[in-house]
């Protein structure tokens, strides 16, 4: 009788496909390489801004827990709850991303916890 066939060898784990142009995996590769914990906690440096009392922007650094699912449209609801700000005077900046878009997710920036993002107070109108 002929040897048996070698046995089937593991099929090698997917790895997670990367955008060239931006260096970050798909929202769902990067939720998956997260676990069980999709939970990311999320650290965001207000400005030092005393234009406006009802907003406590002193400078400070807060944290916000969500789910990576969660849209930036969420955390801003979130920083609104901390920090009596509304929603569309906030703009999150990410130091190489740049600003992060309110529809879209903090998996889609692959947003991980312990990522710093910037406060940034939306100015309208001036001049």
């Amino acid at each position: 009788p002929p040897p048996p066939p070698p046995p089937p060898e593991a099929p090698q784990p997917k790895r997670p496909r990367v955008d060239p142009s931006t260096g970050l995996m798909s929202a769902a590769d990067f939720a998956e390489s997260l676990g069980a914990n999709r939970t990311v906690t999320v650290r965001v440096k207000c400005p030092l801004d005393d234009s406006n009392a009802a907003w406590s922007l002193l400078g400070q650094e807060v944290s916000v827990e969500v789910d990576c699912d969660c849209t930036i449209k969420e955390v801003k609801s979130r920083l609104k709850a901390q920090l009596g700000m509304p929603e569309n005077k906030q703009q999150l900046k990410h130091s190489r991303l740049g600003f992060l878009k309110d529809a879209l997710s903090l998996a889609h920036f692959n947003v991980a916890s312990g990522t710093l993002l910037d406060l940034v107070v939306r100015a309208r109108g001036r001049r």
